[in-house]
């Protein structure tokens, strides 16, 4: 089964690039291991969507679609489950609080996501050898074929 890593079309070129998907935080706590975030959901993680801001407050995260559409397409990285960790394992590969994993867990539900579907690594992983898919326009994904 492959968990997916869910991205923009503005920072595919970046990725591609750099040959490397890579760690980044969340800034929800400085000791913590920045986190690779993949999804076992098949179709879209909501919480990947772009925040959606007002007065420079975040209020909600913006659907699929509306990521689509304000961030150049999406993209998303498939990799093998068993190379991830994912629950308990990951919170401490992280060196995340019980109270912080608990806080992202409640805001992921929050967010209409599956937090159980959540793995990642706290590793940079090479693109090489990941399946590459895009959302086409008809909002299909469609396996990536570098031109």
């Amino acid at each position: 089964m492959l968990a997916w890593h869910y991205t923009t079309g503005r920072k595919f070129q970046h990725i591609s690039s750099s040959g490397m998907l890579i760690p980044g935080g969340i800034r929800v706590e400085p000791a913590g291991t920045p986190v690779l975030w993949f999804s076992r959901h098949q179709h879209w993680e909501q919480t990947a969507g772009n925040a959606c801001q007002e007065a420079g407050q975040p209020v909600r995260r913006l659907t699929m679609r509306e990521t689509y559409v304000a961030s150049g397409g999406l993209v998303r990285y498939g990799c093998d489950v068993k190379r991830l960790y994912a629950g308990e394992a990951l919170r401490r590969k992280a060196r995340m609080t019980h109270e912080v994993w608990a806080a992202l867990y409640t805001a992921g539900k929050l967010q209409q996501a599956y937090p159980a579907a959540w793995c990642g690594s706290v590793d940079s992983i090479p693109i090489d050898g990941l399946v590459v898919q895009v959302m086409s326009e008809s909002f299909k994904w469609e396996r990536f074929e570098a031109s």
